[in-house]
């Protein structure tokens, strides 16, 4: 038997960096990924997100795109802004999309939520005029004297936007910080500390196992609001940005046209949403991602330049949220 010789061991060393640093997984380039923590939408354990709708399906997502390797970061919507005006170059989830957002970052629609709904003590329901089993926003300001709260940290539909322009003024409504994720005021309405807000499905359901509000909760769905909510992926709005948001969009539209992939993808729903719901807006939940599949983005450019100063990276500039007010 030939006795191994150093110069022999040497080379087999090196052969086998040079595999290792031209191997698919070495090649990968990082994509770092803010994402919100919002219960039921993407969970989180010991600081870091873990699963719920948004965070398995980008998961699910990420999985077909293997010369990409993320790296997920905890965020909010101010620090995300700030960052992407700084030209920092992240893409973040789950967002809805804004005129002010654009100016500096490309959107790429992914999944699609159903309708926001308001939520109210069950016990208190005798207290809300419905119409159809529905409440309607002008009765509200008009029959009642109920005070509604949303959060400062959210983005909401244009109904319950436009809605809130009307309220404030008059004193009806107001904006509250703390939880990052708004589930505050979903232990606010169940403390009787305020009689109403507005939230998502999958959330209030989320909040109610986890959290166990005191005072069981009822989402009532507005006689206003009947289209599903498209949210998506901001990335931000520079050429790599750009680049990136048309690599995701081709991504997402593959994944929608694989119907093994599709079945995956609207299992979450099954999971996440209360039984009543996902029977409820199935068919329109299927109908949006067969029309989805065959989408392809467009984009004007975003009016940030992108000769920025050097920033630090967003998971350096990210701190860990606060935890949710109990």
């Amino acid at each position: 038997m030939c006795p191994i010789t150093r110069p022999t061991v040497v080379r087999s060393v090196l052969l086998g960096l040079l595999l290792l640093l031209t191997s698919p997984l070495s090649q990968a380039e990082p994509l770092k990924w803010t994402v919100w923590p919002i219960p039921g939408v993407v969970n989180v354990a010991d600081g870091k997100p873990t699963d719920g709708i948004t965070m398995l399906a980008l998961r699910q997502l990420m999985q077909r795109l293997p010369e990409l390797e993320p790296d997920y970061r905890l965020a909010n919507r101010l620090r995300q802004q700030r960052d992407m005006e700084y030209g920092l170059q992240f893409c973040s989830t789950p967002l809805f999309k804004r005129p002010d957002t654009d100016r500096y970052a490309y959107f790429v629609p992914f999944l699609v939520s159903t309708p926001i709904q308001a939520v109210v003590r069950r016990d208190q329901l005798e207290h809300f005029p419905l119409r159809d089993n529905r409440l309607v926003l002008s009765d509200l300001l008009e029959t009642t004297d109920s005070h509604v709260a949303v959060s400062a940290f959210r983005t909401y539909p244009p109904l319950i936007q436009d809605w809130l322009a009307v309220a404030e003024p008059l004193g009806r409504a107001e904006r509250i910080s703390g939880s990052l994720s708004g589930s505050n005021l979903l232990l606010m309405v169940s403390h009787g500390r305020i009689d109403l807000t507005f939230e998502f499905a999958t959330i209030t359901r989320a909040v109610s196992s986890q959290l166990q509000p005191p005072e069981p909760l009822l989402s009532l769905p507005l006689a206003e609001e009947m289209e599903l909510v498209v949210s998506g992926i901001y990335c931000s709005g520079s050429d790599w940005g750009r680049a990136m948001a048309e690599q995701l969009d081709q991504a997402i539209r593959e994944l929608l046209q694989d119907p093994q992939a599709l079945e995956q993808l609207l299992a979450l729903y099954a999971d996440y949403l209360p039984a009543e719901t996902w029977a409820a807006f199935d068919k329109k939940i299927i109908a949006y991602y067969r029309e989805r599949a065959e989408h392809v983005t467009q984009w004007p450019s975003p009016t940030v330049a992108d000769s920025v100063p050097e920033s630090p990276t967003p998971a350096e500039t990210i701190p860990p949220p606060p935890e949710p007010d109990q």
